[in-house]
């Protein structure tokens, strides 16, 4: 579903909403208000809170897409496609720390079946294309294959969602492209 400019924007709002002041701030009033438009107007865009969240969700789940799409058109080796995925993430997070507070605040949505079950179904895409990855990899010789897929997948993911978990806590107070490049390159030593 392509969106239109008010909700594209109506999504930007109640990510920043999210990301600033938590779950709880992410009111029809408080999207409303922050915008600049009226509650009706925003009802005309999306029929529920529940269906903003839900529209967050699902780009949170298209931009994952769009990445492996580049993965797969810029990496020839798997070893390359797993630092395009790592390190698209650090900068897209940089470009828009707000999104990263979100993306990775996976407790936010726990509390309610519907987006929980929503962003189980992400990560599991997630780990699916990049055990595709690994497995291409270990077969070429690229990646050790002397450690399951699963722990591999958890090594390059795990390590780099602790990074933007900490560069988030510190309020941005370091330079996480530069930290991932670091990171990227000892869980390259490890995995190949």
């Amino acid at each position: 579903m392509k969106l239109s400019e008010r909700q594209q924007q109506i999504i930007d709002t109640s990510i920043k909403l999210i990301a600033d002041h938590g779950i709880q701030s992410l009111t029809i009033k408080n999207i409303s208000k922050e915008i600049g438009i009226s509650e009706a107007a925003l009802y005309r865009h999306f029929a529920s809170k529940s269906e903003i969240i839900m529209a967050i969700l699902n780009s949170f789940q298209k931009i994952s897409c769009c990445v492996f799409d580049t993965v797969w058109e810029e990496g020839s080796t798997s070893i390359d496609k797993l630092k395009v995925f790592v390190m698209d993430r650090y900068d897209r997070f940089t470009e828009n720390p707000k999104l990263a507070k979100v993306m990775f605040s996976e407790e936010v949505f726990q509390n309610d079946l519907r987006y929980s079950q929503k962003i189980s179904e992400i990560m599991e895409e997630h780990k699916n294309k990049l055990k595709d990855i690994i497995q291409q990899g270990q077969e070429k010789n690229e990646i050790r294959n002397d450690v399951d897929l699963i722990s591999l997948v958890r090594v390059v993911v795990g390590s780099m969602r602790m990074l933007v978990t900490q560069w988030c806590l510190s309020n941005f107070a370091f330079n996480l492209k530069q930290q991932g490049t670091t990171l990227w390159n000892a869980v390259q030593k490890l995995i190949t």
